[in-house]
């Protein structure tokens, strides 16, 4: 499906939790039903599922899910395919809901306004078996900003590129701003969202100690409200988009 008057692609993020039915069986089976039923439709462009990263206990890390799903859409058009009569869709939600009914789910919206792909390897990287390098990790971030005037989140978002995307074992970088999509399920505290993939455990905290990373802090002092942070390993991808846009 093609962008209709310059249409923002859109990135889907859902992070389900089990409840008590979260064993690692159980996570596994989510997640192969995840891949079957909802990893490919009409108009999606990539698609990313992978387990909360347990080892990241800081503070201000979201800790209250067990899977995490992002699936980026070429519009909001695609997307409502994919939510509104989806057949694969419906059957996932009617299959889980059988055998696990006790999983909520949260879910993030955004429209993309930076997305920069891969080309800042860090170190050579042996792909697995299934297609992924190991350990990788996707790293999201959601601002709730002091001021939200247009101007502001345009300047906050300008400051997240600078001082957060280009480190080394990154493989995919992008921000975006809040949707206008209100569903049941929708968390709509934020204001600026970042997205960043990194090949490795290892890149991840590397990027964490950087000096770059150290100077978006006095650079935005004063502008963030609260902050929401949701880490995971990725277990499977596909699809992953190869443009920079």
């Amino acid at each position: 499906m093609e962008n209709s008057n310059n249409a923002p692609m859109l990135l889907h993020s859902t992070y389900f939790n089990l409840g008590t039915s979260n064993t690692q069986g159980i996570v596994e089976a989510y997640m192969a039903e995840a891949r079957q039923y909802l990893s490919e439709s009409v108009g999606m462009i990539s698609f990313w599922i992978g387990v909360r990263a347990d080892d990241m206990i800081r503070p201000e890390n979201d800790l209250n899910y067990d899977i995490a799903m992002h699936q980026l859409f070429a519009n909001e058009d695609a997307f409502n395919v994919y939510n509104g009569n989806d057949s694969a869709h419906n059957q996932f939600v009617i299959d889980v809901n059988r055998w696990v009914p006790g999983t909520t789910r949260r879910v993030m919206d955004y429209y993309v306004t930076n997305l920069i792909i891969g080309g800042n390897s860090s170190e050579p990287q042996t792909i697995g078996a299934d297609g992924n390098y190991p350990q990788s990790m996707f790293h999201d971030l959601y601002f709730s900003l002091k001021d939200k005037s247009p101007e502001n989140i345009k300047k906050f978002t300008d400051i997240c590129v600078e001082y957060l995307s280009g480190h080394p074992g990154i493989q995919q970088f992008s921000t975006g701003g809040l949707t206008d999509i209100k569903r049941n399920v929708s968390v709509r505290n934020f204001d600026v969202a970042v997205s960043i993939i990194y090949e490795s455990k290892k890149a991840y905290d590397d990027y964490l100690t950087s000096k770059k990373h150290e100077d978006f802090f006095p650079a935005t002092a004063g502008m963030i409200d609260n902050t929401y942070i949701f880490d995971s390993y990725i277990k499977y991808q596909s699809k992953v988009y190869s443009l920079t846009r």
